[in-house]
């Protein structure tokens, strides 16, 4: 039985999965900002996902802060998880901060010497990436709607900040340890008022690991934040790594937090309806903010897992739709026909193969005989 069960896994992933193939990796760019926000030139590290050059789909991107340090290793984690559909595919752009300007890139500007003229430090960086950075990654890349934004230790408390500060520029954030007591708590303040009057939105995540005081009471004050003013626009997930450090927890920060910001993505490992992918697919699809169908495999590969579940109404169902939605697909003509034929409904079966002759443009005296020989 076990045997069974991992061949129809493989039946309906392994399409999927052929991304692995030869040559099919993360691409590397850089590119360099002569940044009029800043007054300086600045690094980005971008990470192309896999297959980006050979096809035309635009993708959603997460902005990751110390990039050159980070990029890799998110890169690498969100390509895993999209092979196995537990996120989509994502374009990484890793900003580079640089040890000489990384604390006043990231940091919130003490309340005392804040510039109500001009923006300083957090605030000048985050304007930096919404005008400049931003701009030219829509420009340079095939890109989508929603946009995703992490950081760690100093880059945490920037992205709670971008989070407070800009409502909505990012559909989902991740925060890894961030330094929340910088400056007298004072993002802490900040969050308190923005989700007093209801301001946030989208996805948040936010972890510690096994740290000093210092860091874990202002996370910890932060999360009961969150849990006194619950809000239906933004969704809160948080985790403390106990076994972890405060330099090495970014590793599972990011995969738990990846898997938060797209929690719902995945399609459970069980027998699914056309009426289950249909509603995964419409969550997705609202999700990035585009339109999400069934892919042909993936609904051949769970109609011919009920078919092999006896579950004939649900199986027909599904193959009958995958007809219907990729009529020029000879898998998924020879697929239903397979399905009448195991439920000995053999005019359905014909009625089938006529439909499948009639409506495959270009039909190869091959695909001719695959789909006549069903019936031998």
């Amino acid at each position: 039985m076990k045997k069974i069960i991992f061949s129809l896994m493989l039946l309906i992933f392994g399409s999927h999965c052929s991304t692995w193939a030869a040559g099919s990796y993360t691409e590397i760019q850089q590119l360099v900002i002569d940044s009029t926000v800043l007054g300086e030139k600045r690094n980005l590290v971008v990470y192309l996902p896999a297959g980006y050059q050979n096809n035309k789909d635009r993708f959603p991107v997460l902005y990751i802060t110390d990039g050159d340090i980070q990029g890799p290793h998110t890169a690498g984690t969100l390509d895993y998880l999209a092979k196995f559909d537990q996120t989509p595919q994502m374009i990484v752009v890793g900003i580079v901060n640089p040890p000489q300007t990384r604390v006043r890139d990231l940091t919130v500007t003490s309340a005392d010497k804040q510039n109500t003229q001009q923006l300083d430090n957090a605030d000048r960086f985050l304007a930096f990436i919404e005008q400049e950075v931003i701009p030219l990654v829509k420009q340079q890349y095939r890109t989508l709607d929603y946009q995703a934004l992490s950081g760690t230790s100093h880059g945490g408390q920037f992205a709670i900040n971008a989070l407070v500060k800009r409502p909505g520029l990012f559909n989902g954030v991740i925060a890894i340890s961030p330094s929340l007591y910088w400056d007298k708590l004072q993002v802490l303040g900040l969050a308190e008022a923005a989700m007093k009057s209801q301001q946030l939105q989208g996805r948040l995540y936010i972890s510690i690991a096994n740290e000093e005081s210092i860091m874990t009471e202002p996370f910890r004050q932060f999360v009961e934040l969150t849990q006194r003013y619950t809000s239906e626009k933004l969704a809160v997930a948080s985790q403390t790594f106990s076994n972890e450090t405060h330099n090495t927890t970014v590793l599972q920060g990011q995969y738990y937090g990846l898997k938060h910001l797209f929690s719902g993505w995945a399609i459970p490992e069980s027998p699914q309806t056309l009426a289950d992918l249909q509603t995964i697919f419409e969550n997705r699809s609202k999700l990035l903010n585009t339109p999400m169908a069934i892919p042909e495999d993936t609904a051949a590969g769970y109609g011919q897992w009920l078919q092999y579940l006896n579950r004939q109404d649900d199986a027909l169902a599904l193959l009958k739709w995958n007809r219907k939605t990729y009529p020029q697909s000879l898998n998924a003509h020879v697929a239903l026909i397979r399905a009448y034929l195991h439920f000995k409904l053999a005019d359905d079966a014909k009625a089938a193969l006529e439909n499948a002759l009639k409506s495959i443009n270009d039909l190869s005296t091959e695909q001719k005989a695959q789909l006549e020989g069903l019936f031998t």
